[in-house]
């Protein structure tokens, strides 16, 4: 086998009933003993990343949940970019999305991210634009396979619209004609999870998404009655728990997270400052500018009402009575009393 490759093609379907039972007991069983927060979360992607690739049976049943479709067409799995759990990443480069072809007929690239970096739009069109250049050489175009990808979130990417569930494809934006289905892009907001929309529409993902955001061994023991898929992530998860090279991967990660949060918070402490002073500088050269529309403005104005004061004094000292005096003048008989006792 490549090292390159994990191939987990013919998946046995044709588990006996008893087989079945007993791993569901032995995975109860162990489940029961766990109590008290869970010290690396499925939100850490890293653990999300290595809990899938080492229990196939987990993935598979996510994926059916993710896709709707039955576990029992999901015959062949195989994970394109494995990584050796436990060894050494770089946390400020490595990418921890899970490229996977399924049943040799579709692609899916499916990641867990859980902070806002702004650009998750952009990076999960340039990663399925990656994934969909997969057309053999001297192949048809017809040939390509379809593209998937899912981004398990925990921010909303849209606040107004936010959606637990979300699915973009190209389409006509006048008559919602889909241009073609072989590239498309779907969304799990778990921020959204508690709307009682995703239970409703979509029970199975619903108890996954739970599964994602559980803090403690109490929560994720009454989530794996769920489903069997659910019980193998969590007996995996407990194992993986216990591993010492995958505890420093997955703090590694958490404090990679943590850099890149506090350097956002930076970012916008000082924007903001830099901003206030920014503005106050504008505000003093706007409020100079506006100094010298508005001296001008009054000044004009003085300079029309003293005109019209030294005309009143001509007037009065030529003997004209008051009224032609605030007929020429526009002056109130009270301005004129005025001008008459300076005048006198």
């Amino acid at each position: 086998m490549s090292k390159n490759l994990i191939n987990t093609s013919k998946i046995e379907l044709n588990q006996t009933s008893t087989t079945a039972d007993k791993k569901v007991t032995a995975t109860t069983a162990s489940q029961k003993m766990l109590t008290g927060p869970i010290p690396y979360r499925l939100t850490n992607d890293y653990m999300f990343r290595a809990v899938l690739q080492k229990n196939i049976h987990a993935l598979r049943s996510l994926i059916a949940c993710l896709l709707d479709l039955p576990e029992e067409e999901l015959i062949d799995i195989k994970i394109l970019n494995p990584i050796i759990l436990g060894d050494s990443i770089d946390e400020k480069t490595c990418v921890l999305d899970l490229r996977i072809r399924l049943n040799n007929n579709k692609f899916l690239n499916l990641e867990m991210q859980i902070s806002n970096q702004g650009d998750w739009p952009e990076r999960s069109l340039y990663y399925l634009s990656r994934t969909y250049c997969n057309l053999p050489r001297g192949g048809s175009y017809a040939d390509i396979l379809p593209c998937i990808h899912i981004g398990i979130l925990n921010f909303s990417l849209f606040p107004d619209t936010a959606d637990p569930y979300a699915e973009y494809l190209l389409s006509n934006t006048k008559t919602h004609q889909v241009y073609s289905d072989k590239f498309s892009i779907r969304v799990l907001d778990l921020t959204q999870i508690e709307t009682g929309q995703l239970q409703k529409e979509k029970p199975e993902l619903y108890y996954w998404a739970k599964l994602f955001v559980a803090k403690t061994w109490e929560e994720m023991q009454m989530l794996s009655e769920k489903s069997e898929g659910i019980q193998e992530a969590v007996l995996t998860l407990k194992e993986l728990t216990e591993d010492e090279k995958i505890q420093l991967q997955c703090e590694a990660r958490e404090m990679y997270e943590h850099t890149m949060a506090s350097a956002e918070r930076f970012g916008r402490i000082e924007g903001k400052r830099e901003g206030k002073i920014e503005g106050k500088r504008e505000g003093k050269i706007e409020g100079k500018r506006e100094g010298k529309i508005e001296g001008k403005r009054e000044g004009k104005i003085e300079g029309k009402i003293e005109g019209k004061r030294e005309t009143a004094e001509k007037m009065l000292r030529d003997g004209m009575d008051d009224e032609q005096i605030q007929k020429y003048t526009g002056l109130s008989q009270t301005d004129i009393e005025e001008i008459r006792h300076t005048v006198e």
